[in-house]
């Protein structure tokens, strides 16, 4: 009997945060159980006291809330003294550049090292293949020096 009605308060109380203390706002389904819990636990109506209060905080016109002048003015006195560093930390104000700037020179070496030691990789091409296949984009000067007429 505990355990059921401790289940039936865990219930209550999630219809209470999803649609507020409002009876209007409650699913049907879960109506008579919500009344009976009222009627007869005293954690129930704790709960909905508390929802009522939560929602009357939230609806009330009354919240903005006013600083103390003497609060408003130090922080505008801060503001305006606020030292904003070099035109380095403008742009970049993530604290130290040589981290980021070491990993793209590294980024850019190894880039470059793969491309010089492996230039037919992106290709795809077997380098002996270009030795089985005839060329034909000689230039008329290879032609007329294989004739012998220059």
């Amino acid at each position: 009997m505990k355990e059921k009605q401790s289940a039936d308060l865990n219930h209550f109380k999630s219809v209470l945060d999803r649609y507020g203390a409002a009876k209007c706002n409650w699913p049907i389904d879960d109506l008579a159980m919500m009344d009976r819990l009222l009627q007869n636990s005293d954690v129930a109506r704790s709960l909905l006291r508390q929802e009522e209060k939560f929602d009357l905080a939230l609806h009330s016109g009354d919240l903005a809330i006013r600083a103390p002048s003497a609060l408003l003015s130090r922080v505008l006195t801060d503001a305006q003294n606020l030292d904003r560093g070099s035109i380095l930390q403008t742009l970049w104000p993530f604290g130290s550049i040589w981290q980021p700037a070491s990993g793209l020179v590294m980024a850019a070496f190894v880039g470059a090292l793969l491309g010089m030691a492996s230039p037919n990789l992106l290709n795809g091409y077997n380098s002996t293949s270009y030795l089985d296949e005839p060329a034909f984009n000689d230039t008329l000067f290879d032609l007329e020096y294989e004739n012998g007429n220059i």
